[in-house]
């Protein structure tokens, strides 16, 4: 039950398991510190974006979470049915950096594989939380996301980030 976290999202290790895709990753901010800020107000950072939910992808995460609960000890009938419901259940999106240290873009520093796959960083992944509950969702179900960021006018009031999702 997420009610209990006042609307904060989780911080994950990006290597923990426990938070697996259902869908490839699609970029949603692109800030260039040799650019200008956008100005203080309401600003969109991306296009309203679409995530496919992928039969691959949910086939796949539920062997994971079949084996860490075998392996943690579970019967099998029980590991299937949690692993199973964990793999349909979407509980919010994942937001991790990938930061492009130079104009041509040969050093880059990946807190997260390509496909979002865990690997080893010092970066967290945020999973910013779309409901109180996961949301149960099927291969071929799309989640339609669109995002606002009400900046402020000095560089100490910290950003606000709006997220409005929709599961069809």
């Amino acid at each position: 039950d997420w009610a209990r976290r006042g609307g904060e999202p989780v911080r994950l290790n990006c290597r923990d398991e426990t938070l697996e895709l259902m869908s490839d990753p699609l970029l949603w901010e692109d800030i260039s510190f040799a650019d200008p800020l956008p100005p203080p107000g309401v600003w969109r950072p991306s296009p309203p974006l679409r995530f496919d939910i992928s039969a691959a992808r949910i086939d796949a995460n539920e062997k994971v979470y079949y084996d860490e609960l075998r392996r943690e000890g579970a019967k099998e009938e029980e590991a299937r049915a949690v692993a199973g419901g964990a793999a349909h259940g979407l509980s919010g999106v994942a937001l991790w950096p990938r930061l492009v240290l130079d104009p041509k873009g040969d050093i880059v520093v990946e807190s997260r594989g390509p496909r979002g796959e865990g690997q080893k960083s010092h970066w967290q992944t945020v999973l910013a939380l779309l409901a109180p509950r996961p949301v149960p969702v099927a291969a071929g179900s799309v989640l339609q996301l669109e995002a606002t960021v009400k900046l402020g006018a000095a560089v100490d009031v910290p950003p606000v980030y709006e997220l409005q999702a929709r599961v069809a």
